[in-house]
């Protein structure tokens, strides 16, 4: 009795060690092994952040860029901020109630050209390619955030609209990566691909929000590999997921049309369906080009695969978009967030008026708060209305006291304005009556009046 419970106190101290002493070995390889692997495959762009800022009081910066050395022995930490400074340029507010609600003039057109977003809008050209599966859809996509891209494709497979310029590819398509493929080849064909800078793909449920986009890119040199968006790993590869869109710069969509600069070629790169992200970052890993980090400073996605609503309310998260996510999030979302999942056009459309139309009157001197600039002076308006409603038009010698005098002869308020093709044209009798009544001292318009009735009864009498 005593061996056997001998034996079993042993069994159980030498698992409880093993249980033990086992994780804490795995820790020891996997953070050896990871940081190795990190050290040998970084991307050329990784990010540096500042996690004990305040979020609500510094500026959100998309990513603290920091450049590996390369040829030469360069190494520089570059943010939109440092990029302006180098541009010779220093953003300054503006008053957005003058910008948004004053009367329009000659010279606003040279005023917007120097609105950040407009310059931004000629300084980095975005190329949007959206691969359409419904006709509303696409159509929403068109009517709302794909009037402020530089240049925007549509692609899709037998679908005609003559409202929607979907280009439907010839060849004989046998997977999405081949559509992906071919939509690849068919823009750097075109006759506008010497314009690519960056092109964003996405598809027809998605919304782009391309300012914020250009935000991102432009301190980054669009000649070199870049590939971003939302990055998972799936059997060991990592990839920029189809769900939330994916940029390429001219200098990575330059390599990978390189590689397949035939239909013979795209078919070969993939052969299952809706696995195109997937074939496209095992593509891209080949040459070397790995999907960067996206997050902002407080590790606060940008790239978005779900709708906003979800993202905010709180979803169940075991779905492979977060447990496999390269670059984990804290929290939902950046301010300066790219892309939304919209799955319905009025979804989009919602979105749309909420991102660029609706103003909140909420604070002093903000989005309306402050009166507009009138085209005509205050002091002014009483002699138009003089010459509009009684037809007086030596305005000159009537002083605003005048002005009273004559409108409340006519009637009880000078409020009470009511002009009818048929209106009652004061006198020249009359109005006689009342300047020399006036300038003489007697205030009253009652015998003034008296001429106008009479006037009046001679004229029914007719």
């Amino acid at each position: 009795m005593r061996f056997r419970r001998l034996k079993q106190r042993s069994v159980f101290l030498a698992g409880l060690g093993i249980g033990f002493v086992f994780p804490l070995l795995l820790s020891f390889l996997w953070s050896m092994f990871v940081s190795d692997l990190s050290d040998q495959d970084l991307p050329s762009w990784y990010p540096e952040y500042y996690l004990n800022k305040k979020p609500h009081h510094e500026e959100v910066i998309l990513q603290h860029w920091k450049k590996e050395k390369r040829i030469s022995d360069y190494a520089n930490s570059v943010t939109y901020g440092t990029w302006l400074v180098e541009q010779n340029l220093r953003p300054h507010k503006i008053n957005l109630d003058r910008y948004l609600y004053r009367p329009q003039r000659g010279d606003d057109a040279k005023e917007i050209e120097n609105i950040e977003w407009y310059w931004l809008k000629k300084r980095v050209s975005v190329t949007c390619v959206v691969f359409i599966e419904k006709l509303k859809l696409g159509k929403s996509v068109q009517a709302t955030w794909g009037k402020r891209c530089n240049n925007i494709y549509f692609f899709g497979r037998h679908l005609k609209n003559a409202d929607l310029p979907i280009i439907n590819i010839t060849a004989k398509i046998v997977s999405s990566w081949q559509l992906l493929c071919e939509a690849m080849n068919y823009i750097w064909k075109d006759e506008t691909a010497n314009k690519l800078q960056w092109i964003i793909f996405v598809k027809d449920d998605t919304m782009v929000i391309p300012e914020n986009l250009r935000y991102m890119i432009a301190p980054l040199d669009h000649k070199s590999d870049y590939y971003l968006g939302h990055p998972v790993v799936l059997w060991g590869q990592t990839y920029n997921v189809a769900q939330s869109g994916y940029v390429l710069s001219k200098g990575a969509l330059t390599k990978v049309v390189q590689m397949f600069n035939s239909s013979e070629k795209c078919i070969t790169g993939g052969k299952y369906w809706k696995k195109e992200d997937y074939y496209l970052g095992k593509h891209l890993s080949f040459l070397g080009i790995h999907p960067s980090d996206t997050r902002d400073q407080y590790l606060r996605g940008t790239f978005h695969g779900y709708s906003l609503q979800n993202l905010l309310w709180g979803i169940a998260r075991p779905d492979s978009y977060f447990t496999r996510a390269v670059y984990p999030t804290k929290e939902c979302c950046s301010p300066r967030s790219v892309t939304f999942s919209a799955s319905e056009p009025d979804k989009m459309y919602t979105l749309n008026y909420l991102l660029y139309h609706l103003h909140v009157f909420n604070s002093e001197a903000r989005f309306g708060n402050t009166a507009a600039k009138t085209p005509v002076p205050e002091e002014n308006v009483w002699k138009i209305a003089l010459k509009e409603e009684f037809n007086i038009t030596h305005l000159s010698d009537i002083s605003s006291d005048a002005y009273y005098e004559i409108w409340h002869s006519k009637y009880s308020e000078p409020g009470q304005l009511k002009i009818t093709k048929n209106d009652y044209r004061m006198t020249q009798d009359a109005l006689n009556c009342l300047l020399a009544g006036y300038k003489a001292g007697n205030r009253s318009a009652t015998n003034c009046k008296s001429i106008e009735d009479d006037k009046g009864a001679n004229n029914t009498k007719l």
